[in-house]
């Protein structure tokens, strides 16, 4: 009987009241006893009744460890599910939570708590529409209707700052179960939700200035047009300087003017009006409820906005045109040709002004990184004027005009060099020497952006050399430019007689003495001798 494993206390009294029997039968004292034999038979019996009650236990200890490990599995598959299980009946407590998502989601254990507790929102109709719905169900017997109930709750919350999908299942009573029960099925879709609302921006926001962008604006335009948004009034501005910015500063500068000028609208237009970007550089302005005096009265703080605005490299400029119709018959398009037109007629008026401003800012630029002193453009353009005068070139001519321009900004292109480039001390690699030789072609593209075509022409020839061994195109004598061959020698003797990172100042007659020996070659002759003959070279 040893070999039976009773692990029960139980089983092992009984096992010991056998093996007294089993001994006593073996006793021969009792072998004359009339009741031996039913002793025996009895003995046997509960030695049969004994195994199979062992056989019993075994079956059910190892049943009872597979549901043990099968629950402990199950848990382990919900805890890691990230989603949210809950029950509750009649009375609206929860009665269990079946994964840890449940106390993550709800900052807290749930068993116990009231359901209309952890589903309480701000929203007081979807408040009252759970406990309708939720009593409701219990109440009535109608399986249809009660699916038919569960389809008007929300299937999106925000509990705790997460939002979460909830899926609602009715779990019928059973044999153990005498109860009808609600399950709530809760998943975190917070990062979606996130992904969805970033995607939602995108499609209708302006990625670089967070403005609307051109679909919102035509997703909106038809509920504009409406007896409600009347007077309605529209801005039309568009960028000046951009692609000048973006040639000389850089790309990354273009898109600083860009958001520095979306943050003037945004400071200078009312909470109802909706600002957006247009285009590359174009922005649109609409004005629900907005007379021509009050579109007017914002333009103007718009202008004063981008006077008073730090540049950064270059001042913030905008030509503005605005329209307003009082009838929502008429057309929005009509609209917008109209605020079109009178922002082109102001972006011609005020061209000239605003081209000075970005020289003046590219002035400062220039004299920040080439180490020039500040004193280098009023030198050169006053050897300049000295040398117009001695060639008899009229002071109103366009002649003039160009030589002076040229003076002012015949270094412009080294504004894209960079700076280590330009102040080297050792000797320059042929890269670097191409990229040095490479300042009058972007000079060039620079001029032509601000509309100045002589300019680019004399920026262009800066380079080339009299005798034609120049660049960036070998042009000989008198092919060169008039001015660019003036600005050349007034360039050379002034960079000469000035300190530079990359070697000390020459003496006034060294420098001179340089310009004769390269007179013929690099220099007009006839110009060289006249400098030095007229002594232009003194202010």
């Amino acid at each position: 009987m040893s070999s039976y494993n009773f692990n029960n206390e139980i089983f092992n009294q009984e096992l010991a009241v056998l093996k007294t029997a089993m001994d006593n039968l073996k006793n021969l004292k009792y072998k004359e006893n009339e009741l031996i034999e039913a002793y025996r038979n009895l003995a046997l019996n509960y030695e049969k009744l004994l195994k199979f009650a062992n056989k019993s236990v075994k079956i059910s200890d190892s049943q009872g460890s597979e549901l043990r490990r099968r629950e402990f599995e199950i848990r382990n598959i919900l805890d890691n599910s990230n989603q949210g299980f809950l029950t509750f009946g009649r009375n609206m407590i929860v009665n269990k939570e079946y994964s840890s998502e449940c106390v993550r989601i709800f900052g807290r254990k749930i068993s116990n708590v009231n359901i209309f507790e952890l589903l309480k929102s701000d929203n007081i109709n979807q408040n009252v529409l759970y406990q309708r719905v939720f009593e409701e169900i219990f109440d009535t017997q109608d399986i249809e209707r009660k699916f038919n109930l569960l389809m008007e709750l929300p299937s999106l919350l925000k509990i705790n700052n997460v939002y979460v999908n909830i899926s609602y299942k009715l779990i019928n009573k059973d044999d153990i179960r005498d109860e009808e029960l609600i399950m709530l099925i809760i998943t975190d879709v917070t990062e979606k939700k996130k992904s969805e609302e970033q995607i939602l921006f995108l499609s209708y926001h302006d990625k670089l200035t967070s403005l609307f962008n051109r679909a919102y604006i035509n997703s909106i335009i038809s509920q504009l047009q409406t007896e409600a948004c009347m007077p309605l009034s529209i801005i039309v501005g568009d960028m000046n300087g951009l692609k000048l910015t973006n040639d000389v500063f850089g790309h990354a500068y273009g898109d600083e003017l860009l958001v520095n000028a979306s943050k003037i609208l945004l400071s200078s237009c009312r909470s109802t009006d909706i600002i957006s970007r247009w285009g590359g550089d174009e922005f649109l302005v609409l004005l629900p409820n907005t007379s021509e005096q009050e579109v007017n009265r914002v333009i103007s703080k718009i202008e004063s906005t981008c006077s008073n605005f730090d540049p950064s490299p270059i001042e913030v400029s905008i030509s503005l045109g605005s329209a307003t119709i009082r009838d929502h018959n008429t057309s929005i398009l009509e609209l917008f040709s109209m605020a079109e037109n009178k922002m082109y007629n102001n972006k011609i008026i005020e061209g000239k002004k605003i081209r000075r401003k970005i020289i003046l800012n590219i002035e400062k630029a220039l004299i920040e990184k080439c180490f020039e002193d500040d004193g280098h453009t009023a030198r050169v353009t006053s050897m300049a004027m000295n040398f117009a005068k001695a060639l008899n070139i009229k002071e109103s001519s366009n002649e003039m005009a160009d030589l002076s321009l040229l003076a002012y900004l015949h270094d412009v292109g080294k504004i894209s060099i960079p700076s280590e480039v330009l102040g080297k001390k050792q000797p320059l690699s042929e890269i670097e020497r191409e990229i040095i030789k490479s300042y009058t072609e972007i000079g060039y593209r620079i001029a032509l952006s601000i509309d100045e075509p002589n300019l680019a022409q004399g920026i262009h020839a800066l380079r080339e050399r009299w005798d034609g061994k120049g660049y960036p195109n070998g042009l000989k004598e008198d092919k060169i430019p008039l001015i660019s061959r003036i600005v050349s020698i007034i360039d050379a003797y002034d960079a000469m007689t000035h300190h530079r990172p990359y070697r000390e100042a020459m003496g006034q007659s060294e420098a001179l003495e340089e310009l004769i020996n390269c007179s013929g070659t690099q220099f007009d002759p006839q110009l060289v001798e006249l400098f030095i003959k007229e002594k232009l070279y003194l202010n």
